[in-house]
């Protein structure tokens, strides 16, 4: 599209390069008939999340980091920011590994504790152990819920993904990459402007989008409206530096030319999540050979690590033993309860139906396959208990 009249080249503010890098990216899947249809995605680093945790708030991320351990917990981190990270198994205490993990970004205290988004989330544990409050503010509790983790891919070209999940490795004179032009932040993929100059615009691609800065989109044969969306189905070639202004990364350019678009399926990194240790029961209540328990009494089983409730079903046994000679008795069929699996305090609870029989040993089993969240599997485990009063 073209225009005949321009303003005149602003000046640019000096940018300071940066060994920490900030890059405001979100995603985009390219599929025809349509090349802007979005996935959601957006890939971010730790920093962007910290600066502009509102904007991502709630929102599918990709990052890289490095995973490390803090007693039951795994955060992500870089040089200067980390993050508390859901369901990915702290490594070993002393080293990191470095992850790309996917998973939704939340900031806490922007929700309300009955969200549905909260829903089998350990939010309210997470506050009282870090925060000792019921709730986190806004700010407080900030904390990705994974959904995939593995060791980051090498690409061999550099992309616009590439400089989003890994801009300290391309802080360098000369990085070309190929996006869709999408004008002033037209569609709002990212949480703010630059201010640089009236030209600024941002470049999409798969899974990322960032600001170019320090030329105006127009070249050979083109001249492209920043406030126009009918040119954002055109599809540009930058050369340039990747600089840090503000909380965001940036391509200063050397040089803009028209492209053909570039058909680039945001890169599938959807995997098993690593396997934790297998989790270990920590505490229950009766414990083991108590002998003046009532007949309404509870069970209560703590576990050492956040359980796949699913997995209680059809695993859990409750019985009164055989006879001395192995035999059943009129009693000996499996009692009737209900179980409830309360993922705050990582306790199953399991309440009896009918009131358990006075002097009678109570038989508790958890068989093979129960699971933690990350599907490591429990041991086989049984509690026996002996019933010795009656009940309030």
């Amino acid at each position: 599209m073209s225009h005949s009249s321009r303003e005149p080249h602003a000046k640019m503010p000096e940018v300071r390069f940066c060994s920490l890098l900030t890059i405001v990216v979100i995603g985009l899947s390219l599929s025809e008939p349509s090349l802007a249809q979005r996935t959601g995605r957006r890939a971010v680093t730790l920093d962007t999340l910290e600066e502009h945790s509102s904007f991502f708030h709630g929102e599918e991320i990709i990052v890289h980091a490095d995973a490390v351990g803090e007693g039951v917990l795994t955060y992500l981190a870089d040089d200067l920011q980390r993050v508390l990270v859901l369901n990915v198994p702290p490594p070993p205490p002393g080293t990191q590994d470095r992850l790309e993990v996917i998973g939704t970004f939340y900031d806490v205290g922007r929700l309300e504790p009955n969200d549905p988004r909260t829903i089998d989330q350990p939010f309210e544990r997470l506050a009282e152990s870090l925060l000792q409050k019921a709730w986190p503010g806004v700010g407080e509790l900030k904390l990705l819920v994974a959904e995939s983790a593995r060791p980051p891919s090498q690409p061999d070209l550099v992309s616009l993904r590439t400089v989003a999940l890994d801009p300290g490795g391309h802080m360098e004179s000369g990085i070309t990459v190929t996006g869709r032009f999408r004008g002033r932040n037209l569609y709002g993929d990212l949480p703010d402007s630059p201010g640089l100059s009236q030209h600024d615009f941002v470049l999409t691609s798969a899974e990322a989008s960032i600001w170019v800065v320090g030329m105006e989109p127009k070249g050979d044969g083109f001249e492209l409206d920043v406030q126009a969306r009918i040119d954002t189905g055109r599809w540009l070639e930058v050369t340039g530096d990747v600089r840090v202004h503000e909380g965001m990364v940036i391509l200063h350019a050397g040089s803009i030319r028209s492209a053909e678009p570039v058909e680039q399926q945001p890169v599938e990194t959807r995997v098993s999540l690593r396997q934790g240790p297998p989790p270990e029961i920590i505490f229950s209540a009766p414990l083991e050979g108590d002998a003046d328990i009532t007949t309404d009494a509870t069970v209560r089983i703590q576990f050492s690590r956040d359980m796949d409730p699913a997995s209680f079903q059809e695993l859990v046994r409750v019985s009164y033993p055989q006879d001395a000679s192995g035999n059943l008795t009129e009693d000996s069929s499996p009692l009737l309860f209900k179980m409830e699996y309360r993922g705050l305090n990582r306790v199953l609870e399991i309440r009896f139906i009918n009131p358990l029989l006075l002097f009678r040993t109570v038989n508790v089993n958890l068989l093979a396959g129960v699971m933690a969240s990350d599907g490591a599997v429990l041991a086989p485990w049984s509690l026996s208990f002996v019933v010795g009063r009656e009940g309030g």
